[in-house]
């Protein structure tokens, strides 16, 4: 597979919910669990429901605990981590019910730092990231195995002749 067509399948299959960067806090709308404690919910959907096993501060959800978001009855994504107002915030693990893991740092809910994502097809990606891409240098692993070292930028790779296979 060629490395662009290998970048965007992995990039498709890594994207987490994000909101612009942009964004102010105020126009995003947020989810209450049953006690009342928000977290912010950039792209709500029908039959959506959340439940936080953590602290709560002023109203949001605050320190570390666990975010599982549910629709209807069915668990979709699991956060295991520290939160920050409402935002998954420092170092935590997402686990989606498609079976995609990312561990590693956040920022207002998005992958930013280092990370590892592992996806249902057997892709991983380990590296920098930011505002939910990667972003710096990482080191992409294919399934068939290939595997591709090098700098990213905005979810793509810079170039071929800067990256290594290995």
């Amino acid at each position: 597979m060629h490395i662009s067509k290998l970048a965007t399948a992995f990039i498709a299959a890594t994207l987490i919910t994000g909101i612009s960067a942009y964004a102010q806090d105020s126009d995003i709308p947020t989810i209450a669990d049953k006690n009342g404690c928000k977290v912010y919910n950039p792209m709500p959907q029908e039959e959506e429901s959340i439940r936080w096993d953590g602290p709560c501060n002023n109203g949001f959800a605050h320190g570390t605990g666990i975010l599982d978001w549910y629709i209807g009855t069915e668990l979709e994504e699991r956060y295991e981590g520290e939160l920050k107002q409402g935002w998954a915030d420092g170092q935590g693990t997402y686990i989606s019910r498609r079976g995609v893991r990312y561990e590693g740092s956040w920022k207002k809910s998005m992958q930013e730092g280092k990370g590892t994502v592992q996806n249902p097809d057997g892709s991983v990606y380990q590296g920098e990231w930011k505002q939910g891409k990667p972003n710096g240098w990482g080191v992409f692993r294919a399934p068939n195995g290939e595997t591709i070292e090098g700098e990213w930028e905005d979810g793509e790779l810079k170039s071929e002749s800067g990256s290594r296979r290995i």
